[in-house]
């Protein structure tokens, strides 16, 4: 009977475990989901960070070119143009020199029509200085800005672009009427490009880029090594859920299973086991001798007179009579034999792998045990035994009903002794399956 009860604390920790699965499975999925977003963003917003920074810096220097550098190169140019002057060119070679110990941080200033070829804008940058354009003629007096994404892979990294837009007529001296300009500057890049400008006139844009690789590879490493948390966190928790089901659910329920096992299959009085459990026991037992070929044989027997006992020194009298039968009964068998209480003062005992010549002389050293030493008060007490050894054919009915009546034919020789059934098979009538048990 240990395996059902096994199987049902397996099948409750298998149960209890599939949840806790299914729960940190989702929870995992959900935290994972939201984490991973979460650090995205968070890369996001420092790329955003260093773009702003970056394309701070590059007005910056634009700034103190034009007020620290410029007012002192200027009468140079009227001999030899020096690019160092303009603060684009500056602020373009300044940041330049950080790529080399930043790979991909890059700034540039790009224009449609550009004195310096370098400058020229691809596709790509001419479409957003169309859309910087755009914004800064709907809204000239605020700060237009565009940000997102661009390109594939290694390659992607995040830009901010702001409009270079002619706000200052000084700039016109040398990017407006061609002639005016200084002959030094179209020595060097000649009269084909950079030249009528108009104030107001968004010509180019500033542009930072910022790779997002680096960001991006730290937000999943950090995500990785929180999800490995998670897991080893809820490893630690499936084991303790465990250990603590096992201590406080499982074995408990266990103990009382078998506590309501033995209180449903064992006979409160004698300790026996019961008429059901006497059933169950012999059905496993005929279906084990019938593979294996092995002899089965059973003893049924019943106190006399015990109703003149119960009547004369009262039931509790007749009840420790019961209990010491129970007691001799078992010094006698072996610990793969079983002894029942049938019902009142009826008893049964199975004998596996017991032709019927061992039964007999079992039997009858139960009946001597019984008859040879006198119980408490009552005195010496006989029994009455019938023997039947299983023709492998009949059924458990079939056989019982053959140890009863031998049982009776030694009642009607006098009792007090062990009598042989029938090798002759019988009807099934007198020993139900269900049935009380008498007490």
């Amino acid at each position: 009977m240990s395996h059902p009860r096994s199987a049902r604390g397996v099948l409750l920790r298998l149960k209890f475990n599939l949840v806790l699965l299914a729960i940190f499975v989702l929870s995992l999925a959900g935290a994972g989901v939201y984490y991973y977003r979460f650090l995205e963003q968070g890369a996001f917003g420092d790329v955003r960070h260093d773009s702003q920074v970056m394309m701070e810096t590059a007005l910056a220097i634009r700034s103190y070119t034009t007020d620290q550098i410029k007012p002192h190169l200027d009468p140079l140019n009227a001999d030899r143009f020096l690019p160092q002057t303009v603060p684009a060119f500056a602020a373009v070679e300044t940041l330049r020199r950080l790529s080399g110990r930043y790979p991909g941080f890059e700034y540039r200033e790009a224009a449609l029509d550009p004195t310096n070829p370098r400058d020229r804008a691809t596709t790509w940058e001419a479409g957003l200085i169309e859309q910087l354009a755009t914004a800064q003629a709907k809204a000239p007096r605020d700060e237009v800005e565009l940000s997102g994404v661009h390109g594939t892979g290694v390659a992607r990294a995040m830009y901010v672009a702001r409009p270079i837009t002619i706000s200052d007529p000084s700039c016109l001296s040398c990017h407006g009427d061609p002639a005016l300009a200084p002959p030094s500057m179209q020595k060097v890049y000649g009269r084909n490009g950079g030249y009528g400008w108009q104030m107001g006139q968004t010509i180019g844009m500033q542009i930072v880029k910022v790779p997002m690789l680096y960001p991006l590879e730290k937000a999943r490493s950090t995500f990785y090594s929180f999800m490995l948390s998670l897991v080893a966190v809820f490893g630690l928790m499936f084991l303790g859920l465990n250990l603590a089901l096992s201590a406080m659910v499982i074995e408990p329920m266990a103990r009382l299973n078998r506590r309501l096992e033995e209180l449903a299959t064992t006979d409160f009085l004698t300790d026996l086991v019961n008429r059901r459990r006497f059933f169950e026991r012999l059905a496993a037992e005929m279906a084990d001798a019938r593979v294996h070929g092995t002899s089965l044989s059973v003893v049924m027997f019943d106190l006399d007179f015990f109703k003149r006992i119960n009547d004369t020194f009262g039931h509790d009298s007749g009840d420790r009579v019961l209990k010491h039968t129970a007691v001799r009964i078992r010094e006698l068998l072996r610990s793969s034999d079983c002894a029942a209480r049938f019902g009142g003062e009826e008893f049964m005992i199975l004998l596996r792998e017991t032709p019927i010549d061992a039964a007999m002389a079992l039997a009858e050293a139960v009946r001597a045990k019984i008859a040879d030493a006198p119980f408490e008060v009552v005195g010496t007490v006989s029994a009455s035994f019938g023997v039947a050894e299983w023709n492998h054919d009949e059924d458990a009915h079939a056989l019982i009903n053959r140890a009863d009546r031998a049982l009776y034919q030694a009642k009607d020789r006098g009792r007090n002794r062990v009598v042989r059934a029938s090798d002759a098979p019988v009807q099934r009538v007198l020993v139900p399956m269900e049935g009380s048990e008498g007490i």
